[in-house]
């Protein structure tokens, strides 16, 4: 909104304009006869009603220029300066382990729609797993979003394994692409298990330097779980041979069920290393919401929306009342 100081300043203008008007018609009617005259035969106003119309025009301007001031919810959303966020998804078959309930994945899902209907700016998604895919590029259509949100699954990518680095690297190359001024960010949603692709180290340094800022949500147990071979499942056919004899469960080269555990350190050096935040996802994603909530220009609430229109209102009133409603001399 406009500063109320410049409204009021420009009230002051149009209640000086309005007396030295005043003054002028006093001038006018002094040359065409005496006052005592005018008075029987001319009907002059009270001597109230000018202090009234000047302060109906004041608060009319006044109302006027503070309702101006204010913007309107998407040129603040959308302007220089504002968020561009990356939502990085586990696709990897470790998320399909049940120690947390309903499961890892069913967790992330949540957690991440959630994060995508309470963020402002602009916004992707990269699903990732042995290798990254790109599933959406920028946007404001956060109802697309949250609809790849909630659709991560391992079959989505087909390739067995874990690189962190390949989801970071596709989501930097995305945010490279993005509106210069805005602010960064990336949030890697995932148990922190790294097994194929190339360091994470690299991936790290590159979006620091970019200043990039890496948000990331551990999801899991450090006790771990077992990994179930449901439908969701990758499709990768080197996982074939890891399905020995038709078992339920992941099993590993000695036949043995495969344990897969969060690796908290790794996530958290993540984050660290680029002044971003882990958290724990057992314990939701508020602390990062409030964070890239300072990234861009915060849209206008219901509460400016009312107050806008009262503004308004308040403006019709007074200048009505002031033009028309008072009687004129």
């Amino acid at each position: 909104m406009t500063p109320l100081p410049i409204a009021l300043l420009l009230g002051a203008v149009a209640v000086g304009l309005r007396l030295l008007a005043s003054r002028r018609s006093g001038a006018d009617r002094e040359k065409l006869a005496e006052a005592s005259l005018l008075e029987r035969y001319v009907r002059l106003p009270a001597h109230a009603l000018p202090p009234i119309r000047l302060a109906l025009l004041g608060a009319g301007v006044v109302a006027i220029a503070l309702a101006s001031g204010s913007g309107g919810t998407e040129a603040r959303r959308l302007d220089e300066g504002g968020a561009e966020t990356i939502l990085v998804l586990d696709a990897s078959n470790s998320m399909l382990a049940g120690d947390v309930e309903p499961s890892r994945l069913e967790v992330q899902r949540r957690l991440a729609a959630r994060l995508a209907t309470r963020t402002q700016g602009r916004m992707g998604v990269v699903y990732f797993a042995g290798r990254a895919y790109v599933l959406s590029p920028l946007t404001t259509d956060m109802s697309a979003i949250e609809m790849l949100a909630e659709g991560v699954r391992p079959a989505a990518v087909g390739l067995g394994g874990s690189s962190l680095a390949s989801g970071l690297t596709q989501a930097i190359d995305l945010l490279a692409g993005g509106e210069e001024g805005a602010r960064k960010s990336i949030v890697v949603f995932s148990d922190g298990e790294e097994t194929a692709g190339a360091p994470l180290g690299e991936a790290i340094g590159r979006a620091r330097d970019a200043g990039i800022v890496i948000h990331s949500v551990g999801i899991g147990t450090e006790l771990g779980g077992q990994i179930p071979l449901t439908r969701e499942a990758s499709l990768d056919p080197t996982m074939a041979a890891r399905r020995r004899g038709g078992a339920s469960v992941l099993q590993g080269p000695d036949g043995s069920p495969v344990i897969t555990r969060l690796n908290a350190a790794q996530m958290r050096q993540m984050s660290l290393g680029t002044g971003g935040l882990y958290v724990d996802g057992s314990g939701g994603t508020d602390a990062i919401e409030r964070e890239l909530a300072q990234g861009g220009r915060e849209p206008l609430t219901s509460t400016d929306d009312v107050a806008v229109a009262a503004l308004l209102l308040l403006a019709f009133v007074s200048l009505w009342g002031e033009g028309f409603l008072l009687p004129r001399g």
